[in-house]
């Protein structure tokens, strides 16, 4: 038997540690090269019941190398996981699915025995983790990150498509699932009903709900969050200086989206600079700093003594003209410090988005559906602060400060900000879905109908600033629609003859099939994945495949209000 030394086997995983005898040093079931080697040589030449020992041995040696092998190879962030046969286990990794069943090839003795393992599958194969099955029973497999590295589109962002109830928070549930598995943070932004609260709460400590507004926590608008403690962090270094000047812009965007919401309008370009003027006029003196932010009435109450900076973006050449002139904008100022918006973002936080979180989920069930406005507001909001955040941690990272990681930020309903604020919103929209590859992160949204977007203004301008997001889309999923929402998707997304067709049929509300005791639509978890720009080039159909343990923890249950007590 192998002997190992004492320093290679306390590195082993404690997993591993338990399968060493107490009188040796090797794992159980591990050979020397030699006695390996002569085992795989006689097990022809054997007796029956001597080969099935022997192959037995020689299993035992496979998997103690195997593990072996896996524990020299890992990497320094791997440290802390465990390989089992059904991959590692990590404190991030999420649950581990269970391994979907192959599909079944159904054929003659003499011909399958040949084939295998030759055949080519007819099914397209692409790299990722499986979602569901395609026609023939094959996985489709996807991953935003995981088909970017393999070169199939140029940026990790996708979009689901489809009416309510068929799937679409279920197939972003998968993707996230996915993401947890691979050691991945993942943001679930502008969660509505809640879709993925409870799988935030499966992580226990490793997942964050987040509550803002309607009897939850406050956020400040103006409080810089996660940018505060990496400006804190980095100390000296320059690139202090340059996060301190995304500190200052995050905070100007947050106050002109709000104050944009607010009116249902645009803000002037020399109200933004006031504002900017404003919140800079804050920090002078060392009244308050990055660990000591401002709230919006301490922004209000610098408007009553204005610095020569707010004076001259005004272009006022007195304080009175200066009253006057930003009379407007000091009213959506004071109207947003009033009321809910007031409650939910006047004053200091009382939550911050914890970055060291596997999940974070912005829970907006708890907001009644008709405070529209104040909805709309956290969605903008914490949208900003999740990208910012993830800019800051990522240069952490590159300080050694901080671990390198990808964040998958998911963004559910986004269109409630283009119900509320019209074209106003699109600014704030193009800031939030503005991915950027060096920021490693990866961007899912969801929508019904591409008329969520273009209903924000009959300009046609607008309308494609609006559908901007749905174009930056390298990969598409569409669920079931019918045929005008397919006329209204051209332009966008070009479907070949049969994809409109198997689309429109996934759509008709025709006699659902019977799936134990609850009937289920022939439409239920159906999409069409199409990744090319080119319309001739058709996508591939799947149906979104859900394992046990999924169904058994409760993940995907969304309708648990609905259920009767008999169920």
């Amino acid at each position: 038997m192998l002997l190992l030394p004492d320093t290679f086997a306390d590195a082993l995983p404690t997993a591993l540690r338990k399968r060493i005898s107490p009188g040796r040093d090797t794992p159980v079931g591990l050979l020397d090269y030699e006695e390996a080697a002569e085992l795989r040589e006689l097990l022809p030449t054997m007796g029956p019941w001597a080969r099935f020992k022997a192959s037995r041995r020689l299993s035992a040696h496979e998997l103690a190398l195997w593990q072996l092998t896996a524990a020299e190879a890992r990497q320094p962030w791997q440290a802390r996981r465990i390989p089992t046969p059904q991959g590692y286990l990590s404190r991030h990794g999420g649950y581990m699915k269970t391994p979907m069943p192959l599909p079944y090839v159904r054929g003659t003795t003499c011909r399958i025995c040949g084939l295998y393992p030759f055949p080519l599958p007819s099914e397209v194969t692409t790299p990722g983790l499986p979602v569901g099955r395609q026609f023939a029973g094959a996985p489709f497999m996807f991953d935003p990150l995981a088909w970017f590295e393999a070169g199939l589109i140029s940026a990790p962002v996708y979009s689901i498509i489809g009416p309510n109830g068929f799937g679409k928070s279920t197939l972003l549930r998968q993707f996230a699932i996915n993401a947890l598995y691979q050691g991945r943070h993942v943001m679930w932004l502008a969660d509505a009903k809640p879709d993925g609260r409870r799988l935030c709460e499966l992580l226990g400590p490793d997942g964050q709900i987040f509550h803002i507004g309607a009897g939850g926590g406050v956020l400040n608008a103006l409080d810089p969050g996660a940018l505060a403690d990496a400006v804190h962090r980095l100390g000296d270094r320059p690139d202090a200086w340059v996060l301190k000047d995304q500190l200052h812009e995050a905070q100007a965007h947050n106050v002109i989206a709000l104050v944009s919401l607010v009116r249902r309008g645009p803000v002037a370009d020399y109200e933004a600079s006031v504002i900017d003027a404003a919140i800079a006029a804050l920090y002078e003196g060392g009244r308050f700093s990055p660990t000591r932010a401002p709230i919006l009435s301490d922004l209000i109450a610098a408007f009553d003594d204005p610095t020569e900076a707010m004076c001259a973006n005004a272009a006022a050449r007195s304080t009175e003209e200066f009253a006057h002139i930003t009379q407007r904008l000091l009213q959506s100022l004071r109207a947003l410090v009033q009321g809910s918006l007031g409650r939910a973002f006047n004053g200091q936080s009382t939550q911050r988005m914890n970055l060291d979180a596997a999940m974070i989920d912005v829970d907006l069930s708890v907001i009644p559906q008709t405070a529209r406005d104040l909805r709309a507001a956290v969605i903008a909001i914490t949208g900003i602060e999740a990208q910012e955040s993830v800019r800051a941690r990522n240069l952490l990272a590159a300080h050694g400060l901080a671990r390198k990681t990808v964040t998958d930020i998911i963004l559910d309903e986004l269109w409630q900000l283009f119900e509320v604020g019209g074209s106003s919103q699109i600014s704030t929209v193009n800031r939030i879905t503005r991915l950027n590859r060096s920021d490693g992160t990866t961007l899912g949204t969801s929508t019904h109908t591409v008329g969520d977007y273009k209903g924000v203004s009959d300009s046609v301008h607008e309308q494609m600033q609006a559908t901007g997001f749905i174009s930056r889309s390298r990969v598409k999923f569409i669920g079931p629609i019918n045929g005008s929402e397919i006329r209204e998707q051209q332009g966008l997304i070009e479907y070949t003859a049969a994809e409109a067709d198997l689309l429109k049929s996934w759509s008709d509300s025709g006699s659902p099939t019977r799936h134990d005791r609850r009937a289920v639509h022939d439409g239920m978890g159906r999409f069409i994945c199409k990744w090319s720009d080119d319309p001739s080039k058709p996508g591939v159909p799947f149906r979104t495949w859900i394992s046990p343990l999924e169904e058994q923890l409760g993940i995907h249950d969304t309708s648990a209000a609905l259920r009767s007590e008999r169920e």
